[in-house]
């Protein structure tokens, strides 16, 4: 007996009639969809929203009412919700993707070409699985989309808003091999009111971090993300670098001590995430309070990071030959005379705990060894 997937709940928002019944068709043959409503304008979008509580947002993008993104706006500051966008193909661009996956997009479907009635029938099979593909995405669950209501929107407001809590402290963590089983090991000892962001950069391919992120979610009430682009640091969060690209942060709205996540892909480098850049934007921030962490991993990704963290007045720690998987990052900035204290894996995480509540202070006698 096959065993049906859990149900989404889909709402279907185009200008077009024809459209809109053609996709209601499409959906109600499924039995893992229901579909809960159809809009033709944005209000009436947001109104229906409300009420039905859909898991996916099928919206086209000349819906009326979304004029410069009205209309998503509206959706990620009230109703947060998992959006498909439906756009035509010379519409689409690298701007228009940016600022559509920071307003809750999770994926864009080319419009079929056509007359007065496109062939929506030649698309079915990509409408219904990225609608699917919502099961797999972080928005999927409320308490997520409440983490990017709260803490990841900024809209252009005609008043000042108040910025968001900085981060006060910024904790850098790098590894490689047998890296992920440390930073669990770390993760999971972290104090619930930890009062840093920790931004963690260790040597994956794409698409593993994505799930890393999840399992380390599991292992604390923080709150764990993987990084993209405009996402603030505020205490208490952890961002993990997605794998295959060079994570930085940047400054928001020219403030050096109020950061984002912003993304240095141009710059080539051996070992992605790079240690090395993340921790050099961090020191170049002027971030009040920093400190690196150079975990378990074969090379030298991190040395470089810390000689600009120990300009800048930052606090490095290694972890030791003992606990480490390969003695290699480590060894590396140890060698370089750049660390202030090696510490075995289990005492990591009471290092990043009391130098967050500025309780650590690091000891003329502690042996670099």
């Amino acid at each position: 007996m096959r065993v049906v997937e859990q149900t989404l709940k889909v709402l279907v928002a185009d200008k077009s009639s024809y459209a809109r019944l053609v996709l209601e068709d499409i959906i109600q043959e499924q039995e893992d969809l229901v579909l809960v409503g159809m809009a033709a304008n944005g209000d009436d979008l947001l109104r229906q929203m409300k009420t039905a509580k859909p898991d996916v947002v099928l919206i086209d993008f000349h819906l009326p009412k979304n004029n410069r993104f009205f209309t998503l706006k509206r959706i990620y500051g009230e109703v947060a919700t998992p959006v498909l966008l439906l756009v035509d193909k010379e519409q689409l661009t690298l701007e228009l993707v940016k600022q559509a996956t920071e307003l809750g997009v999770y994926g864009i479907i080319i419009r079929p070409k056509g007359t007065k009635y496109p062939s929506y029938r030649s698309i079915s099979e990509e409408v219904l699985q990225k609608i699917r593909a919502v099961r797999e995405s972080e928005y999927m669950y409320p308490t997520a989309r409440l983490h990017m209501l709260e803490q990841e929107l900024t809209l252009d407001l005609p008043a000042p808003v108040k910025l968001p809590a900085r981060a006060g402290a910024v904790v850098v963590m790098g590894a490689s091999t047998g890296g992920t089983q440390a930073i669990e090991t770390i993760i999971k000892q972290l104090s619930p009111e930890l009062k840093a962001c920790i931004l963690i950069a260790v040597h994956l391919p794409q698409r593993f971090t994505k799930s890393f992120s999840k399992r380390l979610q599991l292992l604390t009430p923080l709150t764990v993300v993987e990084g993209r682009s405009g996402l603030l640091l505020k205490p208490g969060k952890i961002i993990i670098a997605p794998g295959g690209r060079n994570m930085v942060v940047e400054s928001v709205m020219g403030s050096r001590s109020n950061l984002k996540i912003g993304f240095a892909d141009e710059i080539a480098s051996l070992d992605q995430p790079s240690v090395d850049l993340l921790m050099q934007s961090v020191a170049e921030s002027t971030v009040a309070k920093v400190a690196g962490v150079i975990l378990t991993g074969m090379g030298k990704d991190g040395t470089e990071g810390a000689s600009f963290l120990k300009k800048y007045q930052g606090l490095m720690v290694a972890q030791n030959d003992a606990s480490s998987a390969i003695f290699g990052m480590a060894k590396s900035a140890i060698d370089k005379g750049l660390i202030d204290e090696v510490l075995h894996l289990e005492e990591i995480a009471g290092f990043i705990n009391a130098f967050a509540e500025n309780r650590y202070e690091v000891s003329a006698t502690d042996s670099i060894t």
